[in-house]
């Protein structure tokens, strides 16, 4: 069980996974959160009790190298054909989570309905410090080597981030959500998130965005989450 739904804990590939059963009538409709299941999730309650399934694969590092997005993008296929949905989900990340969520999305949009991104991570040289007023997270160096082999020394050529390809995700028109603290001292979001929203709006997209007034890193969400559930439901290919 899962928070009161029903749910089947599997090996997919070497990692673990997750489906959590709707409420009632599944709709057809899958929603995929990326990282940090068990975080805030009264947006995924909200939409289990809506008819989507709830999916997860837990990531062996959470910066988004590409074999793991590749892993990923099977990973949503193979959930749609075992629980009869379409492959096209809500893709759902927070902070990490948002950059694995956001990369999925542009290495693969026909798998992308609608793209929600909470306090999202979108530019990794910012995490490293670079712009010079974030906190670096521990670990951040190590894992960052083993993702994608880069150093201190090396990072300033780095262009990986989702940030430096997000023209699939408005040649695709995948709506986007993004809820942002607006004291986040870990994922600033001028830049991180608003770069992306500012390009959506330079160049047509459709995009939605809710700033937490005063609110840090913590917590994820909304206090009401249906904001972002009508927003997913109005826009949902």
């Amino acid at each position: 069980m899962w928070n009161g739904f029903e749910s089947k804990e599997f090996t997919f590939e070497d990692r673990k996974a997750v489906i959590v059963y709707p409420e009632g009538k599944p709709n057809g409709r899958i929603l995929l959160k990326t990282e940090y299941l068990e975080a805030f999730p009264d947006f995924d309650i909200a939409m289990l009790k809506r008819g989507y399934h709830l999916i997860h694969m837990y990531q062996r590092n959470r910066w988004a190298p590409p074999a793991e997005i590749d892993r990923m993008a099977e990973f949503v296929r193979y959930c749609a054909k075992e629980v009869g949905a379409s492959e096209r989900c809500v893709i759902e990340g927070m902070s990490c989570g948002g950059l694995q969520a956001a990369t999925l999305a542009e290495r693969y949009p026909e798998l992308a309905a609608v793209l929600y991104l909470d306090a999202p991570v979108l530019n990794i040289i910012s995490m490293a410090g670079y712009g010079g007023i974030n906190q670096v997270l521990e670990g951040f160096w190590q894992e960052i080597e083993d993702a994608y082999g880069v150093y201190p020394s090396t990072m300033v050529n780095f262009r990986q981030s989702p940030i430096d390809n997000m023209k699939p995700l408005i040649e695709n028109n995948i709506p986007l959500i993004i809820v942002y603290g607006n004291a986040d001292p870990v994922v600033i979001y001028g830049e991180n998130g608003r770069v992306l929203e500012n390009f959506y709006r330079e160049n047509g997209g459709t995009v939605c965005t809710i700033g937490k007034s005063m609110s840090e890193h913590h917590p994820h969400g909304l206090d009401d989450p249906q904001p972002i559930i009508d927003f997913v439901e109005k826009y949902y290919k």
